[in-house]
């Protein structure tokens, strides 16, 4: 897990001066953290001038604001890092979308009184109106307006989706969904796969737009394969909300295809948690258990893998394993 938000910390160009794994004895609600321990997170800030604590957990509104009147620096969370990414990454229209949302609701509850006066907003236009709101209560006010409005945006987007989807089963198109953690290579494999040539970089969370291109088996036999957004431990509940629609494509495929890091030692715990990611999505039970897994990038080491059962082996980079991979492909269409 440490490793786990530097890497999402290094993609955000940020220099890691000091990392440390603390033991809590007692949650503090204040602060989540005790006094000993904010004093020592203190003196390392000041002799290595670090301007940014980031916590690998999630802080509540309170205990953000708290560590930052202590510490005497910005401070955020794992929730608040993944969505800056998510926002670096964004490029369709419907992405950004998805992200202002995760971001405005974030927000919407971290919003605190940075002022002291307490005035109150006048309400109308003349000196006579009434007190109105106070500021606080003025921005949650337009930030929800805000939200309102992109939600009205993403449920036409999904209802176009639902209409795609609908006229695909009409014509018995068949499709198969990329899932997985981030960053094990799914782009790459499906522009291996479909001959696309979509962007893909070794960074975290380089694809946030559902894409969908064909896969052919032979000149008059095709199905579809859509590539989705990446899977990562403890995924924030805002972001989930806000991809709802692009989720739905992988709950109303027809077929599941988890693509995993065989270089990964943690490859057991990844495959779970993406096995739970889809369960909170509302995946079945049937397509969880038909899943399609695959061992990506087998390339870099020189074992020899034998596929079995569901699983299958390959390299999305050099191209080995993947006639094997389509043939399984082709034996869930033929058993279906």
């Amino acid at each position: 897990m440490l490793n786990e938000i530097c890497d999402l910390a290094i993609n955000l160009n940020i220099n890691i001066k000091k990392k440390k794994i603390a033991k809590i004895k007692k949650i503090i609600p204040s602060t989540l953290l005790g006094k000993g321990l904010l004093e020592e997170i203190s003196d390392h800030i000041k002799k290595l001038k670090i301007n940014l604590l980031i916590c690998n957990c999630p802080l509540s509104p309170a205990q953000q604001k708290n560590l930052e009147d202590f510490l005497k620096i910005k401070v955020t969370d794992r929730v608040g890092i993944i969505i800056e990414i998510f926002a670096k990454r964004a490029l369709s229209n419907e992405g950004k979308l998805q992200v202002e949302l995760a971001e405005l609701t974030y927000r919407k509850s971290r919003l605190v009184r940075a002022w002291t006066h307490l005035e109150r907003q006048r309400g109308g236009t003349t000196f006579i109106g009434g007190p109105g709101e106070l500021q606080i209560e003025l921005d949650r006010r337009l930030i929800q307006e805000k939200i309102n409005k992109i939600k009205k945006k993403l449920k036409n987007v999904s209802k176009r989706r639902s209409l795609q989807r609908k006229l695909r089963r009409k014509n018995n198109f068949k499709t198969f969904a990329l899932v997985g953690y981030t960053n094990v290579g799914k782009t790459l494999l499906f522009n291996k796969l479909t001959k696309s040539k979509q962007s893909s970089k070794n960074k975290l969370f380089e694809t946030l737009d559902t894409k969908i291109s064909k896969i052919y088996f032979d000149r008059s036999k095709f199905v579809g394969l859509i590539d989705t957004v990446g899977f990562i431990k403890n995924i924030p509940t805002e972001l989930i909300e806000s991809f709802k629609a692009t989720l739905e494509e992988i709950n109303q495929s027809d077929y599941i295809i988890n693509v995993v890091d065989s270089n990964d030692v943690n490859f057991k715990d990844k495959i779970k948690n993406t096995i739970n990611i889809l369960k909170e999505t509302g995946a079945s039970d049937k397509k969880i258990n038909d899943i399609i897994t695959v061992f990506n990038k087998i390339d870099i080491n020189n074992r020899n893998y034998a596929n079995a059962d569901k699983n299958a082996y390959v390299s999305a980079l050099t191209g080995k394993g993947i006639s094997n991979l389509k043939e399984i492909m082709q034996e869930k269409l033929t058993y279906a």
